[in-house]
């Protein structure tokens, strides 16, 4: 959705439900289209647009600048930045946009396995480049709604199955290593061993073991 100029982003949010769905952190050598119509290259969110009177969904992907216009516009104070890369903290003295978790939940009361369920999450967007409209989106929000339990079983068959499916025979694992080259990344942001180890220990409909593609 063309979200380009102050004036337009107001209209936006008279007409549609404006809701930040993810704030990331780019990998070395991705580009990304801001629907503010500049290419991004650093940080970028995503929002969902829901129509106020004929329910239409959209979506908006845009730079830092039209981000923070269109979350004082809706009177959010942002999300925490995903960012799986090892870097100096964001210096930045406005509280609603401080960065410096970079994606470390750790100060936050997570379950462990919930914690790693929704990196591998973020891990798919990022690298699938998914959209709100997708299930991924609402598979992450599902681990934040219950963040501090330990996900039922069938959430994570989900989330593996969908990595079967769309990994063209890789694991999550090995397509993150495939931008190691390029990137700094942080070790604790794709560990899955719990989740590996969780997989391993359950049976699909035919009793049978499940391969893990963590």
């Amino acid at each position: 959705m063309n979200c380009r100029g102050s004036k337009t982003r107001q209209r936006i949010v008279r007409d549609y439900e404006v809701q930040p769905k993810a704030h990331i952190k780019l990998l070395a050598n991705q580009q990304k289209y801001s629907d503010a119509g500049a290419i991004i290259e650093d940080e970028y969110y995503i929002f969902s647009a829901k129509h106020k009177t004929d329910g239409k969904k959209e979506f908006i992907q845009c730079g830092m600048g039209a981000a923070k216009d269109f979350l004082e516009l809706i009177h959010h104070k942002g999300l925490p930045l995903f960012n799986p890369l090892i870097s100096e903290p964001h210096v930045n003295n406005r509280k609603e946009y401080d960065n410096r978790r970079s994606g470390n939940l750790q100060s936050e009361n997570w379950n462990e396995t919930a914690k790693q369920l929704y990196h591998a999450i973020m891990w798919l967007i990022i690298l699938w480049d998914a959209k709100p409209d997708t299930p991924l989106f609402d598979f992450k929000d599902d681990v934040i709604k219950y963040k501090t339990c330990e996900p039922y079983e069938s959430k994570i068959k989900r989330v593996n199955t969908t990595i079967k499916n769309g990994g063209k025979g890789k694991t999550l694992t090995e397509m993150i290593n495939g931008y190691r080259a390029d990137n700094n990344i942080r070790d604790e942001i794709c560990s899955f061993d719990i989740l590996k180890n969780k997989i391993h220990n359950m049976k699909d409909q035919q009793g049978k073991t499940i391969e893990s593609y963590f």
